[in-house]
């Protein structure tokens, strides 16, 4: 289950879900194996020094519902 700004949304093998960079986003494995997901940024060379990794990925705060 992949969420986006509170809202759900079921993915399955084979999924894509594009996400502004501004949404809130989580995910939820919900099956009985792994769960490998691959994150394409769509334009060349948009990372700027202020992408470090230790600034991705940030864990929300905020309670998910799930």
């Amino acid at each position: 289950m992949y969420q986006v700004d509170g809202e759900q949304i079921p993915v399955s093998e084979g999924s894509i879900v594009r996400v502004d960079p501004a949404g809130k986003r989580a995910l939820k494995n919900t099956g009985s194996e792994n769960l490998t997901m691959m994150c394409i940024q769509y334009k060349a060379n948009a990372f700027t020094e202020a992408d470090s990794p230790m600034e991705d990925g940030v864990i929300l705060q905020e309670e998910q519902k799930w």
